[in-house]
């Protein structure tokens, strides 16, 4: 029988796992949206829709990172099958991150968004949702490694 710690743990990962579906669903909801309006730069509400979509997706990225992934990038991770796949697909995960955040970057400011920058915005976002579709693939494999051992509910009936 489980510990009441490990209970502990487990029962606040499935919370964390929880929560990271539900803003990783919020934000491609928002992203769909957004691309489908990308080209209609004269949309009154298209750099309401980015700014909203930029720090949605900043959260989403900090939710994977500094309440899912941190633990088993700080070493507090101890099965082991957990530990080889996030040895495989962190440094990806985190290359995700670094694409997010320098979208994020060039949109975030709307005061001093160029009419460059606003006429690439449907070519961003096709470099971005890719790697969006690229992290979503990994998390998945992490959160169905990580529900595995205590629970067989798979992330995608989570996400459902």
């Amino acid at each position: 029988m489980a510990s009441p710690a490990t209970t502990d743990r487990r029962s606040r990962t499935r919370k964390e796992i929880l929560q990271l579906i539900e803003k990783r669903n919020a934000v491609l909801a928002q992203f769909y949206e957004l691309a489908k309006n990308a080209d209609d730069t004269e949309a009154g509400n298209l750099l309401d829709m980015l700014e909203e979509f930029c720090q949605d997706m900043v959260d989403y990225m900090a939710i994977g990172h500094f309440e899912l992934y941190r633990r088993i990038e700080e070493g507090n991770e101890r099965r082991d099958d957990i530990i080889r796949l996030s040895e495989q697909i962190l440094p990806r995960i985190n290359m995700t991150t670094q694409v997010a955040v320098a979208f994020n970057d060039l949109y975030d400011n709307l005061e001093s968004l160029k009419p460059e920058q606003l006429s690439q915005l449907p070519a961003q976002l096709s470099k971005l949702g890719e790697e969006l579709a690229t992290r979503i693939d990994l998390e998945d494999q992490l959160i169905n490694t990580l529900l595995a051992g205590s629970d067989k509910t798979r992330a995608t009936s989570l996400s459902a």
